[in-house]
């Protein structure tokens, strides 16, 4: 009688433990079978969320294979050398893809429920996203010749990517609003965020379990909620980050001065284009009483670190461990970058989103009007 009670005690730890286990971390198995690519190609898993690539296979025989452990599904890029892409969810399981070198973007997943929600809204997306991109290349030679008519044609084809960008944006709600709470709906009202009133949005929001609404993507939306969108005249609100050594820097700790809160990211185009004028800008203007105060949304730190120092940043810099999904940039209402806020002495936001030119007129006509 001892002996089975031991042995029904030693298989209820071992069961207890193995559960334990799953709910944990679970393995995840993405085998792909395609055509069309050179045999021995490199194909590259890319952790969107983090910035880094987390495994490297080669094609062999029209089969790759990637597997692994995770905590929880998370989104992935699976690309070549050559840009070829194709995005989809890692989550336990088997998954199975199906694809091409001519439509690798839109290969058929097979085996994952979320990449099952995800690729059918791609899918009703790709004739529009496809005449998009061909728009956007006519504008791009369009701008570039510059001929008599050019903003004339110019204007006309950037109201056809309008009315595309619209239509994709009615299919992404309607995907958002009829499927059952995921890792991936939540994601799309997070990347929505910005196109529904904050009533519309708290009601979508709702609709998730506190599972959902507890995941970065809900924590960053929950920020958006509850607070007001920052307009001129208002108020900063203090945000902090982790500077180059780990230490926690605080926007406050600047206060007194004429501060430009900048949000931007190693990754953004735009946002380095702006550097050089912001080194100048600091350069001609720190003595004065004048600082920035750059807040990175990169995943990668060592990125935004070599950044930094390539750009010659030589002022506050520092970053959110949660990288784009930081809370700090959703309570400043940041849906893109560059952005940014001009906030004077006395704390109040006198400018938003100024660049170059722009922002050190401004400078100017402040520190004129105040004698400084």
């Amino acid at each position: 009688m001892i002996k089975s009670l031991i042995i029904y005690v030693l298989a209820f730890v071992v069961l207890i433990s193995c559960n334990t286990n799953l709910n944990r971390e679970s393995n995840y198995d993405v085998s792909l079978y395609l055509t069309g690519f050179d045999d021995s190609t490199k194909f590259e898993l890319f952790h969107l969320d983090r910035g880094v690539i987390i495994d490297s296979a080669y094609l062999i025989g029209e089969k790759l294979e990637f597997n692994g452990i995770l905590n929880e599904p998370f989104i992935a890029r699976i690309h070549t050398i050559d840009n070829k892409y194709l995005v989809l969810w890692i989550e336990k399981g088997e998954t199975t893809i199906d694809g091409s070198y001519s439509d690798f973007e839109y290969s058929i997943i097979k085996g994952s429920p979320l990449n099952s929600v995800m690729t059918k809204y791609r899918d009703k997306q790709k004739k529009l996203e496809i005449e998009r991109d061909s728009i956007m290349q006519i504008m791009m030679r369009v701008m570039n010749t510059k001929p008599e008519n050019y903003k004339e044609e110019f204007q006309k084809m950037n109201n056809e990517v309008r009315i595309i960008d619209k239509e994709i944006l009615r299919i992404r709600v309607d995907g958002l609003t009829s499927e059952p709470p995921s890792y991936h709906t939540i994601q799309e009202l997070y990347f929505l965020r910005n196109d529904f009133s904050k009533d519309s949005l708290n009601m979508l929001f709702q609709k998730f379990p506190d599972s959902f609404r507890s995941t970065k993507y809900g924590e960053v939306i929950q920020t958006y909620i509850d607070n007001k969108t920052l307009s001129v005249g208002d108020n900063y609100l203090d945000i902090e980050g982790l500077n180059e050594n780990g230490e926690i820097v605080k926007l406050s700790e600047l206060e007194g001065k004429y501060i430009l809160l900048d949000f931007w990211a190693s990754w953004c185009g735009p946002c380095r284009q702006e550097n050089p004028n912001l080194v100048r800008t600091y350069k001609d203007y720190n003595y004065k009483g004048f600082e920035i105060f750059s807040f990175s949304t990169d995943n990668n730190i060592e990125s935004w670190r070599k950044a930094v120092k390539k750009d010659s940043l030589n002022w506050t810099n520092v970053i959110d461990k949660n990288g784009s999904y930081s809370k700090m940039s959703a309570l400043y209402g940041v849906r893109a970058i560059p952005a940014s806020f001009l906030i004077n002495p006395r704390g109040v936001i006198i400018a938003i989103n100024l660049r170059g030119k722009a922002l050190t007129e401004k400078l100017d006509s402040e520190f004129n009007s105040h004698g400084l």
